[in-house]
């Protein structure tokens, strides 16, 4: 194939468009990478909630909630895909039941580390493939990958997924976040190649 570093996809498998597949996703995030603080550690819930007011959880909460296994592909809008990821960790589902949004509320401001934010909807977070991820490949998430927690929802592209992710707003609309912020599309669905700002 004339992509470098790219191989063939099997033929019962395919990819979104305009992917192709490598056999090891990098390490990619934008930058530094944080030191581990679990004593100062937490996950919000907040924004347009159903009871008005934001939920602070401490990290042995969230670890306490059900728990997923998920075998995801991963979708960079760098174009590159692998297949068949193991992650594991909570259901991000658990955390919407927990602290649910207001009536009518669709949309979602993920936030993580250094700023860092991506906009989804609370359609993704419910999903059952939805994990905030503590493990991959059966270890323990490393910084580098974003322990304590990586948000991976398999059918968007990565950059709706946050590593080191500490929460998330309710938004009464779309609000864009880092990578929207700066030309990329506001729902991000990878097989509908939704990678731009001008695609929607």
């Amino acid at each position: 194939m004339s992509t470098a570093g790219a191989i063939e996809v099997p033929p019962e498998r395919s990819l979104p468009p305009g992917q192709h597949l490598v056999a090891q996703a990098p390490i990619m995030h934008y930058g530094p990478v944080p030191r581990p603080r679990p004593d100062r550690w937490d996950f919000t819930v907040g924004g347009l909630t159903r009871a008005g007011v934001e939920r602070r959880f401490t990290l042995e909460e969230v670890l306490g909630m059900p728990r997923v296994d998920v075998l995801a592909d991963l979708h960079c809008s760098s174009r590159w895909s692998t297949l068949d990821e193991p992650w594991s960790g909570v259901a991000a589902r658990a955390l919407v039941e927990a602290v649910p949004p207001a009536d009518g509320v669709e949309d979602v401001l993920v936030f993580a580390e250094y700023g860092y934010s991506a906009c989804i909807r609370v359609e993704d977070l419910m999903s059952a493939r939805a994990v905030l991820a503590t493990h991959h490949d059966g270890e323990p998430l490393t910084q580098e990958r974003g322990a304590p927690l990586r948000l991976i929802i398999p059918h968007l592209y990565s950059w709706k997924g946050p590593k080191w992710v500490r929460g998330w707003n309710y938004t009464a609309g779309p609000e864009r976040g880092f990578w929207e912020e700066r030309g990329y599309h506001v729902r991000g669905d990878a097989w509908r190649e939704e990678r731009y700002a001008y695609q929607e």
